[in-house]
């Protein structure tokens, strides 16, 4: 089932990064940088819920202490309990994933790594890898925050983004958002030129329209972050730091492109 995503007009237009074909050749030194945003979230509560096959359950959540971001691990269940304060590993989105890293308070050391990808059917939204002492878990992660990312439904999304990729045929780039409609699915994408289009769906199995939209016509979240479809692009090109996206296989999906022209914004809300 559709997630129905709440979203409103915004007066202003996209950054000119976010509408920038992602090609480039920028060094991907260049965004060495860590989340900001979290502390301006209520209770400081972005993070990550957990769950594992095996009946064990976990949280990361973000806290902020002065200009540091720390991340408050627990876990739980099937025989285990640990709880560590973990660092962000740096580069941050290095090799396309999410690394954690820290001990408990029993010395043990802690390992999580977050792939992003539609994990246990695209009921949530990573592949998670935890390593506690010799213990290794599996199992998957959905991200908790105060807005919620169009991009964490792409399981949802991607039979109309096939169809709006190729209607645009070889101008097509990246999608920047995709929301549920009375007939199918609306996506929104970026060709070559930085263009933008919203393409209609019905049914999720053919395209009723596609539209160019003007840089005012905007929508909340979008482009927060973009989506290029089958290739992992060159971190850093063209203001965007990339995460991967792979299927619980491995295979490359695409690949989430977040804006740091703006500022160190992403991939927190």
């Amino acid at each position: 089932m559709k997630r129905f995503l709440m979203v409103v007009m915004a007066a202003t237009g996209l950054t000119a990064c976010a509408t920038t074909s992602p090609g480039g050749d920028l060094a991907s030194s260049a965004f060495d940088y860590e989340p900001a945003r979290v502390a301006e979230l209520p209770d400081h509560h972005f993070g990550y819920e957990m769950t594992g096959d095996d009946g064990w359950e976990g949280s990361m959540v973000y806290e902020a202490s002065g200009r540091t971001i720390n991340v408050d691990f627990n876990l739980a269940g099937n025989g285990l309990a640990a709880t560590a304060d973990l660092a962000i590993e740096d580069p941050y989105l290095n090799e396309g994933v999410r690394r954690f890293i820290g001990q408990t308070a029993a010395g043990d050391d802690v390992f999580v790594l977050l792939q992003a990808g539609p994990c246990n059917g695209g009921e949530a939204s990573y592949f998670a890898t935890l390593v506690i002492g010799s213990t290794r878990l599996n199992g998957c992660a959905s991200e908790h925050a105060a807005n919620d990312r169009w991009s964490n439904y792409l399981a949802d999304w991607m039979p109309a983004i096939d169809l709006c990729v190729a209607e645009l045929s070889s101008r097509a780039d990246h999608v920047t958002f995709a929301y549920s409609t009375a007939s199918g699915t609306a996506v929104r994408l970026a060709d070559n030129s930085g263009n933008r289009w919203e393409c209609n769906t019905v049914d999720d199995r053919r395209v009723n329209a596609i539209a160019p939209l003007t840089a005012v016509d905007v929508r909340l979240g979008e482009a927060d972050p973009i989506f290029v479809r089958s290739q992992m692009p060159t971190q850093g090109d063209a203001c965007y730091v990339y995460e991967s996206v792979r299927d619980a296989s491995g295979v490359l999906i695409g690949a989430f492109g977040y804006d740091s022209c703006a500022g160190p914004r992403a991939p927190v809300s």
